[in-house]
């Protein structure tokens, strides 16, 4: 086996994604339902929502409220909606990265405030890197983090501990992985181990790569990523211009969950037993997998667009997150309608309505239920599980709040 391909982002791409990742924001006003469907009953306050919905599966109780977070006098960083943030293990506290700074903020989500500042340097030989691209929390006061050129592990007070070698490890082979993977998350066992996504630019495949810490060894998973993402990378053709779709990478329940942004699969891997479990399931409120207009053979930057944002309309996902307290799992996903494109340089008009769909499945993956969410006008960045609930963010006039979404039946 070769070395592993690294996937080259040149700058027009980058401004590609920039521009995607901007349009894609929150654009709209709160979105409320003129008719509701027969049987459902709906509450609707300024702090909290209350409703009944009835579906294919059964009838699920729902509430919403909304909740600030005291940020007692520090700028917290919200441009990125916590993309770049994790949890404690207990989810008593977010810790989210603060570019203004280069520190980490931790938020108790028990006082709804801000908690402490952890500070890091981005050079020397304490140095981080320029940019945090993502950061796990670990045990014992230590930060797992990934920036553009390494990835490393660093103590609460911003010293390093370890360096983390994907470039240089080797698989049973002894070939050298030779790049950093584009997403990582760290498992902390018996046996340290990062998780990576590797790409392959001839082959257009995405492929799961864990990484022995102690060892300096790799291994490589297939995900059979082809129809999830090949089949769905949009690229003019003879340009480098190409937009593909985000694969996303989470550590939840003790199982790594890759899943795809306009494909419902979802790939489960069990870090103790080394084995993938492909999840199939059949939604009725969204399509399984996005279809393409005119197929995928782009001619033109109108063209692309004009694709991009049929994807959009007919469905977007979100990652899986576990709730402990109910074994189940969440997951979110939403459709939108656009106005006329007014702006040649946008890369999709201005959303006109968006709807929010909530899945849940049990704790094998099953699905057991979904809904469509009137309340809900959510587009990027975090939300995780809690209490039983979901959290899901907010920004409340440039101050940190989420959405908590409780389901009962």
């Amino acid at each position: 086996m070769g070395g592993v391909g690294k996937p080259k982002l040149n700058p027009i791409l980058k401004l590609e994604k920039e521009a995607r990742f901007f349009w894609l924001l929150f654009l709209a006003e709160t979105i409320f339902m003129k008719y509701l469907k027969i049987f459902a009953i709906l509450w609707i306050s300024i702090s909290c929502t209350k409703g009944k919905l009835e579906n294919e599966y059964q009838s699920l109780n729902y509430s919403l409220d909304t909740v600030r977070i005291n940020s007692n006098g520090k700028n917290l960083d919200l441009t990125r909606f916590l993309a770049i943030s994790d949890l404690d293990n207990e989810r008593n506290s977010i810790f989210s990265y603060n570019e203004f700074d280069h520190s980490v903020d931790e938020l108790d989500l028990n006082t709804l405030s801000f908690a402490k500042k952890y500070s890091f340097e981005k050079e020397g030989p304490n140095g981080t890197g320029e940019y945090f691209y993502t950061f796990n929390v670990m045990k014992d006061c230590r930060f797992f983090i990934m920036s553009y050129e390494k990835s490393s592990i660093f103590d609460c007070n911003g010293s390093l501990k370890q360096g983390v070698d994907w470039i240089n490890s080797k698989d049973l082979g002894g070939a050298i992985y030779g790049e950093i993977p584009r997403n990582q998350v760290f498992v902390e066992s018996n046996e340290l181990k990062v998780f990576g996504l590797g790409y392959d630019n001839i082959k257009k495949e995405v492929y799961l790569d864990m990484l022995s810490i102690e060892h300096d060894t790799f291994k490589r998973f297939n995900l059979n990523s082809k129809k999830s993402y090949a089949d769905l990378i949009l690229a003019i053709e003879n340009t480098s211009i190409f937009i593909d779709p985000e694969v996303y990478l989470k550590y939840e329940n003790n199982t790594i969950i890759v899943s795809f942004e306009f494909s419902n699969e979802i790939v489960l891997f069990d870090p103790k037993e080394d084995f993938l479990k492909f999840i199939d399931y059949s939604p009725k409120k969204t399509p399984k997998i996005v279809k393409s207009m005119n197929g995928i053979n782009i001619a033109s930057r109108a063209h692309m667009q004009k694709e991009f944002q049929s994807f959009l309309e007919q469905v977007k996902y979100y990652p899986p997150v576990w709730d402990s307290l109910n074994k189940q799992y969440l997951r979110l996903s939403s459709t939108r309608v656009f106005h006329e494109i007014d702006n040649d340089l946008a890369l999709v008009p201005k959303t006109k309505e968006i709807k929010n769909y909530l899945s849940v499945f049990d704790a094998e993956f099953n699905l057991i239920n979904e809904l469509e969410i009137p309340d809900l006008s959510y587009t990027q960045g975090l939300y995780f599980a809690k209490n039983g609930s979901l959290w899901v963010f907010i920004n409340l006039d440039d101050e940190m709040g989420f959405v908590r979404i409780n389901l009962s039946k």
